[in-house]
């Protein structure tokens, strides 16, 4: 795995622009502690501004973060669990005062693992939770808040690398208000 924008998986590469900023950063993990590297973990951010109404003033951030593990858990050069998180927050002032109106945010989060030791994930388990709110209070904070979630398991009961059993639950999703 490299840090350019070349390396597979990654979304196709965007040239920065005065409204685009992107940052990549790439670790390598040593978890044994033996001084080898065990593992590989690589962070992506991308900002949007967008200036809607043209009048200089960003309407709209567009904040996008994927953060990429991948570990070689027992030590045979084989990676064993890659986890994925993307995560992507939106923030509309639509009113112009400096203040969000409106905030969106979608997270989702995959694990993969290869039980079985063959370089092919047998279990795998995402999560996709979403939740918005509107209309700031005298305070600042987000009124009318809602969440909603979703969790997928998927497991390979042959061997094959193919998926074969899928379970889908919803999520219960708390919102805590201050």
């Amino acid at each position: 795995m490299s840090t350019d924008d070349s390396t597979p998986g990654w979304p196709a590469p965007l040239e920065p622009t005065e409204d685009v900023s992107i940052e990549t950063t790439y670790s390598e993990i040593d978890i044994t502690g033996d001084g080898v590297v065990d593992g590989v973990r690589s962070v992506r951010t991308e900002v949007h501004e967008l200036d809607v109404d043209g009048d200089g003033v960003t309407d709209i951030v567009e904040t996008i973060r994927i953060e990429e593990t991948a570990v070689d858990v027992d030590g045979d050069g084989v990676i064993d669990v890659i986890t994925t998180v993307e995560t992507s927050e939106t923030e509309m002032d639509l009113t112009g005062d400096g203040v969000a109106d409106s905030v969106e945010i979608t997270e989702v989060r995959t694990v993969a693992y290869d039980i079985e030791g063959d370089g092919i994930p047998g279990v795998t388990r995402t999560e996709v939770i979403t939740a918005s709110g509107i209309a700031p209070d005298a305070n600042g904070e987000l009124t009318d808040v809602e969440a909603s979630g979703v969790r997928l398991f998927g497991l390979d009961t042959t061997g094959d690398g193919n998926i074969d059993e899928v379970v889908i639950e919803e999520l219960d999703v708390e919102v805590v208000e201050e």
